[in-house]
């Protein structure tokens, strides 16, 4: 399967996952739902959905992983307060999936921050996607694609400086886009690059 088919095989098992997990279910009570990442941005090379949701107490989200624990694709449920100096206050919650056939399982990564952090948060991600075209899709599909580690994903907090390689910066060489993820900080396991 090529990229194109990957991404929308990806994006249409997402739908899928999230449906079986019940998550609009569990999640729409608090408020909007609001996608971001590759699946915002229909970008995707490896099973994994971020989410942002209104600002909750821990007890309501703890509460909503319980409910996602209860699934019997459900393998795993981690919690944390954030650290990430961009998403202060934020609580994470990602759900472990066992579901199709992507030598890993899916993960949503579920953020819940105040609307002020959300808006500054999704400004770059929005951007992204009104400068994207297909032949730039294209590109950063198969970029990715490239930078497949030996855990069947991309490296860590890779996603933005990809985006931002190709779409402001205005790179398509991959070697270059790769120094550029380099010189931000991003560790890439260049003995696994396909």
């Amino acid at each position: 399967m090529d990229v194109l088919q990957r991404a929308a095989k990806l994006r249409e098992e997402a739908t899928l996952v999230m449906q079986i997990v019940g998550l609009e279910r569990l999640l729409q009570p608090y408020g909007e739902i609001t996608p971001t990442g590759s699946y915002f941005l229909d970008l995707m090379v490896y099973p994994d959905i971020d989410l942002y949701m209104p600002k909750v107490n821990v007890g309501q989200l703890f509460e909503i992983g319980t409910h996602l624990a209860d699934s019997p694709l459900v393998t795993r449920v981690v919690f944390e307060k954030s650290t990430v100096p961009n998403l202060p206050g934020g609580l994470f919650l990602q759900p472990r999936i066992h579901y199709g056939e992507w030598g890993r399982p899916w993960k949503i990564d579920i953020w819940s921050i105040d609307e002020a952090v959300l808006t500054e948060t999704m400004s770059p991600t929005r951007r992204f996607a009104a400068r994207m075209t297909p032949s730039l899709r294209e590109q950063i599909l198969h970029y990715k694609f490239t930078l497949m580690n030996s855990e069947h994903r991309t490296p860590s907090f890779s996603g933005y400086f990809i985006y931002k390689a190709f779409i402001d910066e205005g790179l398509s060489d991959f070697d270059q886009v790769t120094q550029y993820l380099l010189d931000n900080g991003i560790n890439i396991e260049t003995a696994h690059r396909n």
